[in-house]
């Protein structure tokens, strides 16, 4: 597989301990170890690309920014595991639509920051334009993300 500077910028927001994309509220052990590889997939891909965030601090501040306003993107229903009852009983009342509405609104926003994070890693010195799986796990990167299939259920 090869990665670009926007897979770069989708790991980058992934890492963020806040960060929910991927996650699933059901098995807690497979979210633990999910935020792992995502964190190892950003300094696997980062080392890659060869890009040092510490070298620019005014880059390093704005992506900082930008990766916390993206975790920070969040709905009315977003925490709510089961929602079958509770949307029976906002049926007809509009709710509905508005939720629909703030969906789509936080879907553009978190479009528009992994687009901002691709430019800022793209005014980073860095030449690489894309890296494969046999680069990340030549640098001892796992590839493989875990599999919910490979954990138990929280009840």
């Amino acid at each position: 597989m090869e990665y670009t500077r926007r897979d770069l910028a989708q790991a980058v927001l992934d890492a963020h301990p806040a960060g929910k994309r991927g996650l699933n509220m059901f098995y807690g052990a497979f979210s633990d170890d999910m935020k792992k590889h995502q964190v190892e997939m950003r300094d696997g891909l980062l080392k890659a690309f060869g890009i040092d965030l510490d070298s620019n601090m005014a880059m390093k501040m704005m992506l900082k920014a930008t990766i916390a306003s993206n975790a920070a993107i969040t709905g009315p229903m977003d925490d709510f595991g089961e929602v079958g009852l509770l949307i029976r009983k906002l049926e007809g009342s509009g709710v509905l639509d508005k939720v629909q509405e703030i969906h789509a609104l936080n879907r553009m926003s978190a479009k528009a920051h992994l687009d901002i994070v691709e430019e800022l890693l793209g005014l980073v010195d860095s030449t690489v334009e894309s890296v494969t799986t046999e680069d990340l796990t030549a640098l001892g990167v796992n590839v493989t993300p875990p599999k919910t299939d490979d954990y138990e259920m929280d009840y």
